[in-house]
């Protein structure tokens, strides 16, 4: 029998009336009303329901449940993005409730041009939560092909297109390895630059997915966790998401700290379990019990505190750091062995040609500014970056930083795609972000720079992704060695973004996790003040413990602003401050002598502010100005967001 649903106590008022009792107390009595409080915290649960479905009134609540219809190609998506082979509908033939369970149901039949029918029911649009504990208890088909599948996606694509936004996948079966599910999380870039990590569990004493089990995950800032039937089996705390036309990642923990809607379906073919076979059974159903959602309520929700990976040394058999310190083997392409095909041509030992079907091309080594590169001209460029795909083979050690650099060109312009990937036996995992240089017809020098976040990997490759795209590459002086870290550099020079903003991080939700990152704040004199920004509201926020007479007592600038000779500018930003008052706003070259500046009357309402700079009088460009908001004169507080300068 199903439980009830629980509800949250409101306690508010009976601890302030406690609150109020206390005044009046003895002592003595006092710490045994103490330890009665804690007794009572103690005694809470520690997760309480606040949303579920238990599927025993025979319809689907419309008001929970809504429906992904089509193949996914009306979203622009054909096949989902996976190759699948069904056709979604919302007919009680796929999909329906029956005997205190949801059934989604694959057909075989002809539908609207597709072979087979299936469901995909989703909460999109009328439930969504951010952190929580979700639980579903359901059971899948066995057979080749069938894709059962209980995630969820974010309720607003904050950071980008998938997987910038991210993807939590609570279960997922291969129909064709009935003991085995996996749980996943999908991060990094939007496609194809994306990337994953998640864990297989293996049911215990012969079950199977068609058995009912109970799946979970516990989603806490910082930290994801997922069970089957109680048993922890996969723990993840380690992911980024970077958007389009960002100089660098969001804030940890975006992706994984927005709302996000619960997705279940049951898909038939396509790229995680293959096609049916002639052995396949039709129809099969994917039955749920129960899907229950819960709020932490024994404790606070942790802080979220990017993971500390330790270093450890290099696997048995490793390629070690040549004299030169480089793990790239053989990157002047000089060297033949007995027993290494290479790339298939003399001089290509230690490095490894993968080609699809779809894909190829001829390979030599030329000679360009002294160095022997390798050039690939592309016969078939094929429908996949990795159609044609060079790979320098090369040995990682787990919490090693590493730096990647190469030289490249090609005959007018064109992107290639380079990242450093695990092989098949890792699932292809991406241990770098992937990096689209654009190429032009002089050779660039280009860098990559990354921490190996997975297991230690002797058969790591660095992968030059060139399909897609029939014109020529040459490569040459792959170089990776080891560094010490990565360093954040906020000075660095400001390029204007894709929206032609020239201060970075306007939002304070981009770089490091204190989202403090490309920003200063200076005290001078007796000025005395704190800044922060809060993981949830992404805002700066300055608390002044002691105030001054003096505007530039208190400064919050950034550096390395490009400005140029003849232009005027146009600031906005939102703001507030406590109580209302004046502050300035100047544009400075880097020694602070100031170019122009103006004042601002700040209300105690959050607000946007504009203000347009067109006497700065720049007698040339400078790459290395300064936006200096000067605060001295704010008495107790300010917030500011959403900065904006072009």
């Amino acid at each position: 029998m199903k439980s009830p649903s629980l509800k949250r106590k409101v306690v508010g008022s009976v601890l302030s009336a406690a609150l109020i009792s206390s005044l009046f107390t003895p002592v003595g009595h006092a710490e045994e009303k103490e330890q009665a409080k804690g007794q009572k915290e103690k005694n809470k649960p520690m997760w309480t329901q606040v949303w579920g479905d238990e599927f025993d009134d025979g319809k689907i609540d419309p008001t929970k449940w809504t429906f992904d219809l089509t193949n996914g190609a009306s979203v622009g998506i054909p096949g989902w993005g996976n190759n699948e082979l069904q056709y979604y509908t919302n007919r009680s033939k796929n999909v329906r409730e029956e005997d205190g369970n949801l059934l989604i149901q694959a057909h075989k039949e002809n539908y609207q041009g597709f072979d087979y029918t299936s469901a995909r029911v989703k909460t999109k649009g009328l439930f969504s939560k951010k952190y929580g504990k979700f639980e579903i208890r359901a059971s899948a088909p066995t057979g080749k092909g069938y894709w059962p599948a209980i995630w969820m996606l974010p309720e607003h694509n904050r950071y980008g297109g998938w997987a910038a936004s991210g993807e939590i996948d609570i279960m997922e079966g291969w129909g064709s390895r009935p003991n085995t599910i996996a749980g996943t999380i999908h991060y990094g870039q939007q496609w194809p630059n994306n990337m994953y990590s998640g864990e297989e569990y293996t049911f215990k004493d012969g079950s199977t997915i068609e058995d009912f089990h109970t799946y979970a995950v516990e989603w806490e800032p910082g930290e994801i966790r997922w069970y089957v039937d109680g048993e922890l089996y996969s723990i993840q705390n380690d992911w980024y998401s970077q958007s389009d036309g960002q100089p660098d990642t969001n804030a940890y923990p975006a992706p994984f700290d927005e709302e996000f809607h619960l997705i279940m379906n049951l898909a038939v073919g396509g790229n995680f379990d293959g096609n049916p076979t002639a052995e396949t059974q039709f129809p099969k159903e994917m039955k749920i019990d129960y899907v229950r959602v819960y709020e932490l309520t024994g404790r606070e929700y942790r802080e979220p505190t990017p993971p500390i990976i330790t270093k450890e040394d290099y696997l048995p058999g490793s390629k070690l750091p040549q004299a030169d310190g480089n793990l790239v083997y053989n990157n002047q392409f000089t060297e033949t062995k007995a027993g290494d095909p290479g790339m298939g041509i003399e001089g290509t030992a230690n490095w490894s040609l993968h080609k699809e079907p779809d894909g190829d091309a001829a390979l030599s080594i030329e000679e360009l500014n002294n160095s022997r590169f390798l050039k690939v001209n592309m016969l078939r460029p094929g429908g996949q970056l990795y159609s044609v795909q060079p790979q320098s083979i090369v040995s990682l050690a787990k919490g090693r930083f590493y730096k990647l650099t190469f030289d490249a060109k090609t005959e007018a312009t064109r992107s290639i795609k380079v990242q450093v990937t695990g092989g098949a036996s890792v699932g292809y995992a991406g241990y770098s972000p992937a990096l689209n240089a654009q190429l032009t017809n002089e050779v660039q020098s280009y860098e990559v720079l990354f921490q190996m976040k997975k297991e230690s990997d002797n058969a790591a490759r660095i992968e030059f992704n060139l399909g897609t795209n029939d014109q020529p590459v040459w490569i040459g002086n792959a170089k990776l060695v080891e560094v010490e870290g990565i360093p954040f550099n906020d000075d660095i020079p400001k390029v204007p973004l894709s929206d032609g903003n020239r201060v970075y991080n306007g939002t304070f939700s981009v770089g490091e996790a204190d989202g403090m990152s490309y920003w200063h704040v200076v005290q001078e004199g007796k000025m005395s003040a704190s800044a922060s920004v809060d993981p949830n509201e992404r805002q700066l926020h300055i608390d002044v413990k002691k105030s001054s007479k003096h505007e530039d007592d208190l400064k919050l600038l950034q550096k390395g602003i490009l400005l140029n000779a003849g232009d005027s500018y146009e600031l906005s930003f939102d703001a507030s401050t406590q109580p209302k008052g004046d502050v300035f706003v100047a544009l400075t070259d880097e020694a602070g002598n100031v170019y122009e500046k103006q004042k601002v009357s700040v209300s105690s309402k959050t607000q946007k502010y504009h203000l347009v700079f067109k006497n700065l009088q720049l007698t040339r460009d400078d790459e290395n100005a300064q936006l200096v908001f000067y605060l001295g004169g704010v008495k107790k507080s300010m917030t500011i967001d959403n900065i904006h300068l072009r």
